[in-house]
């Protein structure tokens, strides 16, 4: 992608930043409301992310007629937009009042993890409200690490992650991902990796709602070379747009010799987690990405 020029990169950070002061300024129901109804708008003028959308949940549930799979898509770009929302306004947020908005189940299962001493990596997808959730944790004082590409705007990218490391999480770049990674790993704190996008190189094809989907093996490539505990977490939104963390138990792997063979079958272990999430609450996953994009050079 083409290095944006400084004019449009000072634009940009002058726009978000007017966005952020609007939205710190409403009345928080207001600004749900707002962010909702922002979703509602791009479902229906962005013709090509609404089509993958509903491509993708009728590929997943052909059972589900066209009406129904609409009315589960124009519910995930509402919930997209009250994510944004809230996601700004936690940057304004003490620990209490961000901690107001969230409920734990499943700590002991995070704890028992980490009383190896060996670090955790907790298995995420781009669900319910995904950027509020290492937020939270750091807020109740777990030390949280989370993988993420920076934004090809640097000026934006510090704004977004002033926000996420509010409460002390830290960003690794995906760049460096692996030797970071290892480095917080031997201090045993929490990695957070969300492993539910399309990749275009060094891709594990494995199963995904039936299709072969081009997945990052990371997970189990740190297991198998560092013992770490596998925590699979989500943070699903709930009927009054507060949260619960739900905390699972640690995931083991299946210990497979032969290493393609262990890559391939722990690799589609992770899939299956984030399957069961999503066709338990469909409409707070992130359908609007083509997680079936790239495809095996022998298709």
């Amino acid at each position: 992608m083409a290095q944006k020029t400084k004019a449009i990169s000072y634009l940009e950070y002058f726009l978000v930043n007017l966005f952020i002061s609007i939205i710190r300024l409403l009345p928080y129901r207001w600004a749900l409301h707002l962010g909702s109804g922002l979703g509602t708008l791009v479902f229906r003028l962005w013709a090509k992310r609404r089509q993958i959308s509903i491509q993708n949940l009728t590929k997943v549930f052909p059972e589900k007629n066209l009406a129904e799979v609409r009315s589960i898509a124009i519910n995930v770009y509402r919930n997209i937009g009250k994510t944004l929302i809230e996601f700004i306004r936690a940057g304004a947020w003490s620990k209490d009042r961000l901690l107001a908005q969230v409920s734990f189940t499943g700590r002991e299962h995070l704890d028992v993890a980490l009383a190896k001493g060996k670090g955790v990596l907790l298995l995420g997808a781009h669900f319910g409200n995904w950027e509020l959730l290492g937020i939270a944790l750091s807020a109740v004082g777990y030390k949280v690490n989370v993988l993420a590409r920076p934004l090809d705007n640097l000026l934006l990218d510090k704004v977004v992650n002033s926000i996420r490391g509010k409460f002390g999480m830290w960003i690794i770049a995906n760049s460096n991902s692996i030797k970071d990674v290892i480095k917080v790993l031997r201090k045993n704190e929490i990695i957070g990796i969300l492993m539910d996008q399309n990749l275009y190189e060094n891709a594990t094809f494995v199963d995904f709602f039936g299709e072969l989907a081009a997945t990052t093996p990371i997970i189990p490539l740190l297991a198998n070379k560092t013992g770490v505990a596998i925590i699979p977490i989500r943070m699903l939104r709930l009927s009054d747009n507060t949260f619960k963390v739900i905390i699972e138990p640690e995931l083991v792997f299946k210990d497979i010799p032969d290493r393609q063979e262990y890559m391939r079958i722990n690799t589609r272990r992770c899939n299956e987690v984030i399957e069961q999430w999503i066709k338990h609450d469909p409409e707070q996953w992130f359908w609007v990405h083509n997680r079936w994009k790239t495809r095996p050079k022998d298709r």
